[in-house]
């Protein structure tokens, strides 16, 4: 699923990339919120503590790739900028962006990958998981289902809104 848009339309092998409308946006409520919620006190203990943290690095990365998988335009102007103060370099921003390993550490390459897969099984963990996720620990590997969870319901919600030319745009 490294592979991008093509035509301006988001992957198909990607759930949660659209469409963005209100019916869309429901599925994912009642998909989303009650796995959400189940698994937030300890999502959010583990955040406030550090435990099993992600490199900042990382978590910039994954964002970067759900960005351009799902065909956010606010996020695809928002997380380069953000990557890149936060020490990514150019290579590796575009690398997450496109679904590479040049520039990325072990574990932002892991960490993109781990997230395309639960991106693709619907935001739960893959049947077949790809064999850079073992680099991660599996406390990782939940928080991340949760950090994909999330953005299917806010990219859901938050981008039935927007003119869907801005979306195509930010596909290409």
């Amino acid at each position: 699923m490294t592979s991008d848009s093509k035509a301006g339309k988001p992957e198909a092998s990607a759930p949660g990339a659209g469409p963005y409308d209100l019916a869309n946006a429901g599925r994912e409520a009642l998909a989303q919120l009650p796995l959400l919620l189940r698994a937030a006190p300890r999502q959010l203990g583990d955040l406030i503590s550090g435990r099993h943290a992600l490199q900042i690095g990382t978590r910039l990365a994954v964002q970067l790739r759900l960005a351009k998988l799902m065909g956010c335009p606010v996020c695809l102007g928002l997380f380069p900028g953000l990557g890149q103060r936060a020490g990514l370099s150019e290579v590796a921003v575009q690398s997450a962006l496109g679904g590479r390993r040049e520039g990325l550490s072990v574990e932002a390459h892991a960490a993109t990958r781990w997230a395309e897969a639960v991106l693709a099984a619907g935001g739960d963990p893959p049947e077949v998981a790809p064999g850079v996720a073992l680099d991660l620990t599996v406390q990782q590997r939940e928080h991340l289902n949760y950090v994909v969870r999330l953005e299917r319901l806010v990219h859901a919600v938050g981008l039935a809104f927007l003119p869907h030319t801005m979306i195509e745009r930010a596909l290409v």
